[in-house]
């Protein structure tokens, strides 16, 4: 009996820390630009995992907030006359990431 009540004990300390990590916050920092000829552009919509949302800015650069530790999933760029770019995350880590997305017709 006394095995049995130190195994979930167990059990329940692991499941509250990987809970843990899960809520640490990470960013997406990144930088639109033409596939074409290379400039950055402004104004493009840019939607990650989570809802989460920006526009790039003069120099063509966006950051997605409230992402967590272990997100993945895509961030997709687009601008209304079709052009669009996307990018698989794989799971996030503590220390964000930093992308460059080539938007193309």
């Amino acid at each position: 009996m006394m095995k049995k009540a130190i195994l979930l004990m167990s059990v329940f300390g692991l499941v509250a820390s990987c809970a843990a990590e899960n809520t640490e916050e990470c960013v997406v920092r990144g930088v639109v630009i033409d596939v074409q000829d290379g400039e950055p552009l402004i104004g493009v919509r840019v939607e990650g995992p989570s809802e989460t949302r920006a526009v790039t800015d003069p120099r063509g650069r966006f950051v997605l907030k409230g992402l967590h530790v272990g997100d993945e999933g895509e961030i997709r760029a687009w601008r209304s006359d079709g052009w669009e770019a996307q990018v698989q995350l794989r799971p996030l880590s503590a220390e964000g990431l930093d992308v460059v997305l080539h938007l193309a017709p």
